[in-house]
């Protein structure tokens, strides 16, 4: 007589604990296999419902800075160093820089292209770029050059990108001024208001010992534009244009084509004034 062996059922502790591994794991596959969300797209002014537009696309408040000694002394000179005309760096086609570009942003809008190891955000205002690194890529920290824009890191908080930026040049221009010592952490996530209009919700706080006693900080939104782009805009090739107008008049006169760019910048500071 042959002795067949019974399979016996899993006590039901056993089977309980299996099937809780078993959606744990399905859990952290769908969460893995779940995209972050896409900032792809032109952001502007976004307007919340009832009130007016935000000045200059929703810049800071003119609440006063808490200012180190050594911060606000730097502030005051470098006022100062302005002029009667209010000197501004983009008036002189440099780039903002951070965290000006993003504070500036809304009346001129932002293009966003984001894939999965960069985010790319390019300001209309002279085509001024920004690069976020995000995962495993980026530049080795012995081969960072400090900048306007600073250098960018990304990482994902739940639906949230959490962005530092450090290696920054000094910002005695910005309308946060900083010192090369500033670092700036950023947080973007996206929404959508009552009325359907899809927005991203941005944060900005920056800590700087030369400059500040406390952080800084700025809150604002960008209202998505559908089918949106954005327009060349960019200072120096009318600077250019205008030098080689000025030797062709010269050439024209029969004389030397030898006119300098200082003097095109002179004959567009007179018109300035």
């Amino acid at each position: 007589m042959i002795r067949r062996s019974r399979q016996l059922p899993l006590p039901n502790l056993w089977a309980a604990t299996l099937a809780g591994f078993t959606v744990a794991m399905l859990s952290t596959a769908a969460r893995a296999a779940t995209p972050p969300p896409d900032f792809t797209g032109v952001w502007s002014t976004y307007v919340e419902s009832g009130r007016a537009p935000p000045g200059g696309g929703g810049r800071r408040s003119m609440a006063p800075l808490p200012f180190t000694p050594e911060g606000k002394r730097r502030n005051d000179e470098y006022k100062q160093l302005l002029g009667p005309e209010q000197a501004n760096p983009g008036a002189y086609c440099v780039d903002y820089g951070m965290p000006m570009m993003m504070e500036m942003a809304g009346g001129y809008p932002l293009e966003f292209i984001q894939k999965g190891d960069q985010l790319t955000i390019i300001f209309e205002v002279e085509g001024e770029t920004r690069r976020i690194f995000l995962g495993k890529r980026g530049i080795p920290e012995e081969k960072r050059i400090p900048s306007r824009q600073g250098y960018s890191v990304g990482h994902w908080d739940g639906e949230t990108l959490v962005v530092e930026t450090d290696n920054l040049l000094d910002g005695e221009d910005q309308s946060h001024p900083h010192s090369d010592q500033a670092h700036i952490t950023e947080r973007f996530a996206l929404g959508t208001d009552p009325k359907g209009v899809k927005f991203l919700s941005y944060s900005m706080s920056m800590t700087d010992p030369v400059y500040y006693t406390t952080a800084v900080t700025v809150n604002k939104k960008l209202a998505f534009v559908p089918d949106g782009f954005l327009f060349t805009y960019r200072c120096p090739d009318e600077f250019w244009l205008n030098l080689l107008k000025a030797r062709r008049d010269q050439l024209h006169a029969g004389k030397t084509p030898d006119a300098k760019m200082s003097d095109v910048y002179k004959a567009w500071e007179e018109t300035q004034k």
